[in-house]
């Protein structure tokens, strides 16, 4: 299963959230700028808030956006259960 960068930046904050930016960056392996802009774009839709705490803006789920991000977890694990 090819997962998109929002769907990895959900999953992320899922199982490790709420988190900076930078740290959501770096376990997603995308530079704080396009990290930037997908956060931005996941809190238009819905499924991130985020808080601006000096010097750093925190994001996490809403819960619109831990729905769909357990669900998409779930997805991962049952494609992987099957192909092992």
């Amino acid at each position: 299963m090819f997962l998109t960068t929002q769907h990895r930046i959900l999953i992320t904050l899922l199982e490790h959230g709420p988190l900076q930016n930078s740290q959501i960056a770096k376990r997603v392996g995308i530079t704080e700028q396009w990290c930037s802009e997908m956060v931005n774009a996941l809190h238009a839709e819905g499924l991130i808030e985020s808080e601006f705490k000096h010097p750093r803006r925190i994001s996490k789920l809403t819960e619109r956006g831990v729905e769909i991000a357990k669900h998409l977890k779930e997805i991962g694990e049952n494609i992987i259960n099957k192909q092992a």
